[in-house]
């Protein structure tokens, strides 16, 4: 079921032969692709947690209210950090038909 892992190996793969295009040019690695990366764009991160043995009728009403607030929030919500999107995720997989939220 999980294809992550496959997917960045192959996402990984396709960046590196794209700028590695010319052999007559030195080795782009992934190091200084992810560098160029943070310079322009800065650093972003990722974060997944998975909560075993929580209460399903607590956990139903938070996100509950997670969902009814995306849009809601104004950027000085979370003040001193500035809030830039927030938004319910939906992925269908185009394979297998099945769709995957938040």
């Amino acid at each position: 079921r999980e294809k992550d892992g496959m997917w960045a190996v192959l996402a990984w793969l396709q960046i590196l032969a794209a700028k590695n295009a010319d052999p007559a040019k030195p080795l782009v690695t992934v190091d200084q692709v992810v560098r160029e990366h943070w310079s322009k764009y800065g650093r972003n991160y990722y974060a997944r947690y998975d909560y075993e043995g929580v209460e399903s009728a607590g956990a139903a009403a938070m996100m509950a209210y997670l969902a009814d607030m995306v849009g809601k929030w104004t950027p000085d919500a979370f003040a001193p950090y500035a809030l830039d999107k927030a938004d319910s995720f939906e992925y269908l997989d185009p394979i297998d038909g099945s769709l995957s939220k938040n």
